[in-house]
């Protein structure tokens, strides 16, 4: 007995001094931790219970009954770029509008020039309409979207080439008849767009 507990001993000793045990000096490492999900069919499936919406219709019919049932799924893509986590999510910069009323006023006119209308004399006739006889809350909101955009007093753009719009508004709002001022315009458009709404 006493042998074997010298022979441990030694053993013991052996192995200490030899550093077997000792892991300092080797590289501690574990698997590397992510964020993102491989690419393929990586995305998560979301049906709570509340989202079950079933319909019965009741039926007349012997011996049976007849339910319609309807599930509502939802599911989303797990990321697989780690760029969505570094890119904010809102821009608080505020970016000019690509069209402006100037623009959308220049395409009016190319559109009614290419139907051998003279395109700024009937857009003026239009402005100047619009602004004698302004469309009303019960008008609908066609009607409102048409009285902004041939409203040139309605933006903050400000453009001295531009102030033969503002003069027809401001004429519309003080003569009867727009269509004396510009007998160039062959079309009547305020009241092609009166008889399409009603």
């Amino acid at each position: 007995m006493r042998l074997i507990v010298i022979l441990t001993m030694v053993l013991w000793f052996l192995v200490a001094e030899s550093k077997i045990l000792d892991t300092s000096s080797h590289l501690i490492s574990r698997q590397k931790r992510w964020l993102i999900w491989n690419n393929g069919s990586n995305w998560v499936q979301g049906v709570p219970k509340s989202s079950f919406l079933v319909f019965g219709v009741p039926l007349e019919v012997k011996h049976e009954a007849i339910t319609i049932g309807t599930v509502m799924k939802a599911f989303y893509l797990l990321p697989t770029n780690s760029s969505v986590y570094t890119r904010p999510s809102i821009d608080y910069e505020r970016r000019k509008r690509s069209t402006t009323r100037w623009v959308l006023y220049d395409m009016l006119e190319y559109y009614l020039d290419r139907y051998n209308y003279d395109g700024k004399a009937c857009l003026l006739r239009t402005i100047c309409e619009v602004s004698q006889s302004p469309f009303d809350e019960r008008s609908g909101i066609l009607a409102e979207i048409v009285q902004a955009v041939f409203t040139p007093s309605t933006t903050e753009q400000v453009d001295d080439d531009r102030l033969e719009y503002h003069a027809a508004e401001n004429l519309g709002k003080k003569i009867d008849s727009c269509d004396t001022l510009f007998p160039e315009c062959g079309a009547n458009l305020m009241q092609k767009f009166t008889d399409f709404v009603s």
